[in-house]
């Protein structure tokens, strides 16, 4: 599992259906049983900034416009995770990673 892959998460605390996810953690984490993920969602926010559009194609393997929930980092399981659909463009990561570092307020100064 990389990070920018879509896959689909099983587990029913986040949803009553599958639903896709993208990997957010690096390979650092490759150690551990969880996998950090962000939530996707079909519903276009009215008014929430950080959440990032991303269009169906064929590499990302969604089915409709969907929004990444910076704002809704989770952890699951890598056994909860179901099937690899797609991946983000290295544009669509550089979105995410923008809202993520508004949403957590990291600076270049926080970081060595």
């Amino acid at each position: 599992m990389q990070r920018g892959e879509v896959w689909t998460l099983r587990d029913e605390i986040y949803a009553s259906k599958s639903r896709p996810v993208v990997v957010m953690q690096s390979e650092i984490g490759d150690v551990f049983d969880s996998i950090v993920l962000c939530l996707f969602t079909t519903h276009e926010p009215d008014s929430l900034p950080l959440r990032v559009r991303i269009d169906p194609t064929v590499e990302n393997g969604l089915k409709a416009t969907s929004y990444v929930m910076v704002d809704k980092i989770a952890s699951a399981d890598r056994q909860e995770l179901g099937e690899l659909i797609g991946v983000l463009t290295d544009t669509q990561m550089h979105e995410i990673n923008r809202q993520l570092v508004k949403l957590l307020n990291i600076s270049s100064e926080d970081i060595d």
